[in-house]
Parts: structure tokens; C-alpha cells; sequence
């Protein structure tokens, strides 16, 4: 009988029963270090396709790169920085506050304040070198979204509603040219010195620390020292306070207190005082010439153009309408004066200040004005003004504007028209040239045609009679003329003195009337106060001396009478 083999299916080693499997056959089994060597195989290779499969680490943003770098690497030289524009935005007002300084044309201007004249190189160059190397200390926030966070929203940006926006600050070389600019923002917490800040042309925020030297007050861009007077030079002040008939176009109600000294060693004394009763109050003088010597503008407004040319000629003023319109808004009018001429006048009176060098300033003082700092410093701006193309926000200079509208914050100041000449009776009376002395006419007849006995009487002869006369005027003429010599002497001497007096006298008035020629100017309330003086408060009842009611007193216990 004959056996079939059984199917082994798939495996060549199984069987169905043990008694199948060849005796000789051996089964191959793995070792421990052929497991082992298997596992790191899968291992390494499951290790490698994770590699390719899995994403690859994030790159750090380009960003970061510019981390330690300055802003502008190409700004080094301070003194190339030739225009320099501040813009901070008010959220009280909603409005953006303009400053600039430039360099045009050989001189300093303030185009953001009707182009006045800036005292601004030395300034301009400081705040140039603290905005120089100025880097990026670190990344504060990516987005446009966080710029009101950091408070670096461009000031003039349109599209943003928010109100906390930076202070930008662009300095440009003299053709225009962009050297700096940036928008600063708030403070970093906890890290003194450090702001937020960022390049108008990048949304990236970074924090950098520097310690910008800058002012946007007008008063610190400008000569300081309006008169140029100093107080020790003051040798007279007259003080005239009056009120104007405007019907009538006469001065009505004049009190004057006219101030002198002869040097400034000597003390103030005062026209029409009682000395017997009354004595100066030299501490309101001393305000009132303080006030003079430093007298600050805290704003200017520019004069119509025919006025500017009448005063810069010396030509005095020339009246037209609209000259008289424009005078008038900032309180300054034409009256009849004490002899019938006609006079400017101001609201609020006059101050006229002499100094020993023949310089006479004659302060007028106009209108009240009221407003903010910035409307102060140029006047209201128009309630359609719109940011120009450089930034640059402009003003009509007029002050007309709706004044109950105004926000919180308001200050005092006053309208100022200055003018100066000379006067050369300040210089004090000019040399006179010292009469030369005329010699004495000799005798017709000569002593040796005299008859004498002898030599001795001849010699007397010399002595007696016209001879004697003669000599003796001869002896006081040749006194007086040594005399003369020594006088002309000194006195060509005080006359170069006074003539150069007069020169740099007229040279002064000349500079400081085409200084004031163009400008009204606006003072603080202050300031007016302080020169607003009169009789009331320059006058005081005379002190006693000590002892002198005791002294005009009987001694006691002698039963005097009384």
C-alpha cells in the first residue's frame, strides 16, 4: 500500500506530526548578537526616515540680523544734519505739533514759526550727535498691530484711530536728503534709558537706549536776549501809562513816572518825588530793570510787508489800511499826542528804556492774547490745515479763530511792537574845543631905542611903562598856552571817545532795528507784569530813622515842656 505525502503548506518545515521531520536535519536559530545587531538596524534605519519625514527647525527671522546694528550706519557726521523736523502728536487736541529748524541761505530759520531766525547751529549739531550710532538693541514686536502698544503709531498717519502715537524726528543734509529718521515711542519698563523706536519705513519695533538732547520750545531755538541791553548801562526809564479816546483818537488819563541815575553805581531817583515824605522803592526798580535786561519772547507774528519796509528803511511808519487793520487787531493805534501829532499808541501803554550808549528802546504794549503754547509761539492755525507733503503744517498767523473752543491749558501772553533810535544826549555832553589864547602885541617902540644913562637904567626902562605890561602878559600867555596844548590835547582825545560812541551807538540802533523791524513779538504775562510798573508801586513812604523821633524827644524826668 502505497502512502501519499502530506501538504505542508507554505513552510517547508512543518509537518503535521514530529515523526515526519528528517532525523538529520538541523533547524537554524538566531543569537543574542544577531538580535542585537537586527534591533540597531531597524533602529539607525527608522532613525533616518524620521529625519527626512520630519519639518525642519524654524529659522530665526531675518530680524534678528539686525539686532546690534545702528539705524543708519551711514550717519556719522553730525554737522551735515542741515534740517531737522520734530513732530509729536497732542491727544488732547487730536493734532500733530510741527517744530523744524533749517539752514537756508547762509542763515538759521524756523520754517514751522514764520521762518524766525534760529540761534540753532550748536543746537542742531548736539541733537545730530545723540541720534548718531543709535542700534537696535533688541526685537520688541514684528507686527503693525503693535505699534500702538510701543506708542509708535506715525504721528500723521491718517488710517490709524489710535492716540498713542510717537514723536518722529527726520534730520535731512542741506539738499534734502534723509540722514536720520525715526518714530520714538514710550519707555521700556525697567530698563532705564531704553525707548521703543522704529524706522517710519518698517513695521519691526525695536528697544534702543540713547539720550536725546532735544527741545521743540521756541524760545530755546532763538536769541534769548531780545533787547540786548544790559542793566548796568541803564541810565533812564520813563514808564507811560494812558488810556486812548477811540472816538475822539486823543491820549486821555497820561501818568508818567520817569526813572534816572547817572551811573549804575547810583540809585534810582524818580521825577516829582516829595523826598520829604517819599523815597523810591528800589527793590520794584530793580524787578522793573531786571525785567528789561531779561526780557524773553515766547512768540512772534510776522508785520504786513509795506510796514516791514517803512521800519527796516527808517522811514518811520507809513499808514495804509490794511497796515492800520493789522496794527489795530494786535492793539497798537495812531492818537493825538500832547502837541497835536499824530502818534502810534498802544493799548496798555509804553515803556521807553535809555542806556549810556544813546540807545532808547521804546516798548509798546498791545492786546492780551490767549492760547495754547504752540498757538502762542505762532498764532491760530486754520481749521482745514492739512500736513503738507514735508510734513509741515501751516499757520495764517492770524488770530481770529473761535477762542470758546479752546482746550484746557490755556496761558497769558501780550502783544510787543519794539522800536529803537539814537539819542546822543545819553552820551553826555560832547567835548568842547578849548579856545586857544591869543599872544599879547609887543610894544611899537623897542626898549634900545630909549634913551638911558646907563645899562641899568635901560634894563629898567624894560620894567616900567608898556614893556612891563607886555612881559607880564607874555608870562600869562605862555602859562595859558601850555595849558591850551595839555586841553586840546584831551580834548581830541574825548572827542575820538565820543565819536566812536556815537558810531557803535548808531551801529547798535541800526542792528537792532532790522532786527525788530520785521516782528511783533508776544511776551508772557509775566514779563509784562514785571514792566508794567507805575507811580504806586515804585513810590514808598519814607522810612524813619532809627533814633530820630527819640531825638526830637525831651529827656525824661526833666519836666520840659512838650
Amino acid at each position: 500500500m502505497t502512502t501519499s505525502p502530506k501538504p505542508t503548506g507554505c513552510n517547508p518545515w512543518a509537518s503535521n506530526s514530529d515523526s515526519d521531520l528528517p532525523l538529520d536535519l538541523e533547524i537554524p536559530t538566531m543569537t543574542e548578537t544577531q538580535r542585537t545587531l537586527t534591533f540597531i538596524g531597524v533602529a539607525a534605519a527608522s532613525l533616518v526616515v524620521a529625519l527626512f519625514a520630519a519639518p525642519s527647525a524654524p529659522k530665526a527671522p531675518k530680524e534678528f540680523d539686525l539686532v546690534g546694528k545702528e539705524f543708519y550706519p551711514d550717519f556719522t557726521d553730525p554737522s551735515a544734519a542741515k534740517q531737522l523736523q520734530v513732530i509729536a502728536y497732542n491727544p488732547d487736541t487730536a493734532g500733530a505739533r510741527v517744530f523744524g529748524v533749517e539752514y537756508k541761505d547762509g542763515l538759521w530759520r524756523i520754517p514751522s514759526r514764520h521762518n524766525y531766525p534760529a540761534d540753532g547751529k550748536d543746537r542742531l549739531a548736539k541733537c545730530a550727535a545723540s541720534l548718531i550710532g543709535l542700534e537696535r538693541a533688541a526685537v520688541a514686536g514684528y507686527r503693525e498691530s503693535e505699534h500702538p502698544e510701543f506708542e509708535v503709531v506715525d504721528p500723521f498717519d491718517e488710517t490709524s484711530e489710535s492716540l498713542k502715537r510717537g514723536q518722529r524726528i527726520t534730520l535731512k543734509d542741506e539738499g534734502g536728503q534723509v540722514l536720520a529718521d525715526y518714530i520714538v515711542g514710550k519707555a521700556v519698563p525697567n530698563r532705564t534709558g531704553y525707548y521703543y523706536v522704529r524706522r517710519p519705513d518698517e513695521k519691526v519695533t525695536y528697544t534702543a537706549k540713547f539720550q536725546l538732547d532735544l527741545s521743540t520750545k521756541f524760545a530755546d531755538w532763538i536769541e534769548p536776549d531780545l533787547l540786548k541791553v544790559d542793566s548796568f548801562k541803564l541810565t533812564g526809564i520813563e514808564i507811560d501809562n494812558y488810556s486812548i479816546d477811540t472816538d475822539r483818537g486823543r491820549i486821555i488819563d497820561r501818568d508818567r513816572s520817569r526813572l534816572s541815575r547817572k551811573n549804575s553805581s547810583d540809585p534810582w531817583k524818580l521825577e516829582g518825588l516829595d523826598e520829604a515824605t517819599e523815597e523810591v522803592n528800589q527793590d520794584e526798580v530793580r524787578k522793573l530793570v531786571d525785567g528789561l535786561d531779561n526780557l524773553k519772547i515766547v512768540g512772534v507774528r510776522p508785520k504786513p510787508a509795506n510796514l516791514r519796509r517803512s521800519l527796516q528803511l527808517d522811514e518811520g511808519i507809513t499808514l495804509d489800511q490794511s497796515t492800520a487793520l493789522d496794527l489795530g487787531m494786535k492793539g497798537f493805534l495812531f492818537a493825538r499826542g500832547e502837541g497835536g501829532a499824530q502818534q502810534m499808541v498802544a493799548k496798555e501803554g509804553e515803556v521807553v528804556a535809555r542806556t549810556d550808549q544813546g540807545v532808547q528802546y521804546q516798548l509798546f504794549f498791545g492786546d492780551v492774547f490767549t492760547g495754547t503754547e504752540e498757538e502762542i509761539e505762532f498764532g491760530f492755525t486754520k481749521t482745514d490745515d492739512k500736513p503738507t507733503e514735508d510734513g509741515e503744517k501751516a499757520a495764517d498767523g492770524g488770530d481770529n479763530a473761535d477762542k470758546d473752543k479752546k482746550p484746557e491749558g490755556l496761558k497769558k501772553s501780550r502783544y510787543l511792537f519794539v522800536t529803537v533810535a539814537f539819542d546822543p544826549a545819553a552820551l553826555g555832553e560832547k567835548p568842547t574845543e578849548p579856545a586857544k589864547p591869543e599872544a599879547p602885541e609887543e610894544p611899537s617902540e623897542k626898549p634900545a631905542e630909549r634913551s638911558a644913562d646907563s645899562p641899568a637904567d635901560a634894563i629898567l626902562l624894560e620894567n616900567v611903562g608898556p614893556w612891563a605890561e607886555y612881559n607880564a602878559a607874555k608870562s600869562a600867555y605862555d602859562l595859558a598856552l601850555a595849558g591850551f596844548e595839555s586841553a586840546k590835547s584831551k580834548y581830541e582825545s574825548d572827542l575820538k571817545a565820543y565819536d566812536d560812541k556815537v558810531k557803535a551807538g548808531e551801529k547798535l540802533v541800526k542792528e537792532l532795528n532790522a532786527r525788530f523791524a520785521d516782528w511783533y513779538y508776544v511776551i508772557s504775562g509775566d514779563s509784562f507784569e514785571n514792566l508794567r510798573q507805575g507811580r504806586a508801586s515804585l513810590v514808598k513812604p519814607k522810612s524813619q530813622t532809627p533814633g530820630a523821633d527819640d531825638a526830637k524827644s525831651p529827656l525824661p524826668g526833666l519836666n520840659l515842656p512838650q
